[in-house]
């Protein structure tokens, strides 16, 4: 009796230790089955109406590759939410980005600057890509071409002197008076000033440049008055590249001269402006929530796993990302076993038809961005941003100088 003890006694151990080294051979098996694509949070974080919608969109997409049972390249894709503070005193450079061997990507839903900024300044040149949801304001170029692991899903900020040329061109006849506003103490104000003069020019116009040094008192409003002493009653458009308090200034001057001449900013959009009645914006992400056919995005993740989104703007803009990369592996044979880096950023900067609301975006490789977006134009009307207008608008190679 003992002996028939001692010998199912042995058998249950060596069964144990069999199951053990399954289990942990499926875990190694598992492990290389997976990659991992980092997420950096908005800057409100993960708990805010867009982390929560994010969060939905990264789970939604991550179960419906998993249910496809071939995945995207052979493998399952598990997104990884950071969870370090992008709000804080801390800055991006000593963040801690765990890459490693699984590592395909990293996508930066922080929408500020100054992270966005960071994060490329710290991981430019790595072989593992840089996605940004937003990166307006974020120069991603360097001497003339797009670093090759940084990409961004909205168009570079010159985008605004492509956009306001063509609505005039929509608007007026090339008889049309119109100034363009900035200053030679600002690089970028002039430079776009520039841009945006070559453009009008091409188009038939015949701007008129001011070049305005915002540290002389009045100068403004020696502005306002020269240009109402030129035209008399004619109606004009001045485009300014003068910042918040030039572009504010000239408003308030020509309200005061009860002036014909509209003024459209080529700034962001924000609340400070809502009071400027009459003032014009171009922006590509002002209506994106109210006209960017993003409701469908919220519908479909509720319809199909009950997944609720807050901020259907997050949600679609993450969906992007992923759709982004996940064509990008697609580009290569298939299945992938080890992923060719080189190749994931080669595949990047050609994917096409990505679907982003109720545009379709196409990847330019020469901006590492998409070729052209929808630009609103929009005016400020009882203290809201009301639509005038759409104009599909091309992102334009980065010129330090023009």
């Amino acid at each position: 009796m003992r002996k028939i003890f001692a010998v199912i006694l042995v058998i249950f151990l060596c069964s144990i230790n069999i199951n053990e080294a399954f289990c942990a051979q499926r875990d190694i098996n598992n492990h290389n089955w997976v990659w991992n694509v980092l997420v950096v949070p908005p800057v409100t974080g993960w708990s805010s109406e867009p982390g929560k919608s994010i969060s939905s969109a990264l789970s939604w997409y991550e179960a419906e590759i998993s249910d496809s049972g071939s995945g995207v390249g052979g493998h399952d894709i598990r997104f990884i939410k950071l969870n370090f503070n992008t709000s804080s005193d801390r800055p991006a450079e000593q963040l801690d980005i765990p890459i490693d061997s699984h590592t395909i990507a990293i996508m930066s839903f922080a929408l500020t600057p100054d992270i966005d900024r960071a994060l490329v300044s710290r991981l430019r040149g790595r072989n593992v890509p840089l996605m940004l949801a937003g990166g307006e304001n974020v120069l991603i170029d360097s001497g003339g071409r797009p670093i090759s692991n940084i990409f961004a899903l909205d168009l570079y900020r010159d985008y605004r002197c492509y956009a306001f040329a063509q609505y005039a061109k929509r608007l007026y006849s090339s008889q049309k008076r119109i100034a363009i506003a900035a200053s030679r103490f600002t690089v970028n104000q002039e430079r776009e000033a520039k841009i945006c003069y070559a453009m009008l020019d091409s188009e038939g116009f015949m701007p008129m440049p001011y070049w305005a040094d915002a540290s002389v008192h009045d100068t403004f409003a020696m502005m306002s008055e020269e240009i109402e002493s030129y035209v008399g009653e004619q109606a004009g458009v001045m485009i300014s590249f003068m910042g918040g308090m030039g572009a504010r200034e000239i408003w308030r001057n020509f309200m005061r001269l009860r002036s014909n001449w509209r003024l459209w900013n080529c700034a962001e959009p924000d609340p400070s402006y809502l009071s400027c009645r009459g003032m014009i914006f171009a922006d590509q992400n002002i209506l994106l929530a109210s006209h960017g056919g993003f409701i469908e995005t919220k519908r479909l993740l509720w319809r199909t796993r009950a997944m609720r989104v807050y901020d259907t703007v997050a949600a679609g803009k993450a969906l992007a990302l992923i759709e982004w990369l996940r064509k990008a592996i697609e580009l290569m044979p298939q299945p992938v076993d080890d992923m060719p880096r080189n190749d994931l950023l080669r595949n990047l900067e050609r994917v096409q038809s990505i679907k982003f609301g109720n545009q379709v975006l196409n990847i330019a490789a020469n901006l590492h961005r998409p070729s052209e977006r929808n630009v609103y134009i929009v005016e400020v009307r009882n203290r809201e941003y009301d639509n005038l207008d759409v104009i599909k608008t091309r992102g334009l190679a980065y010129v330090p100088a023009y």
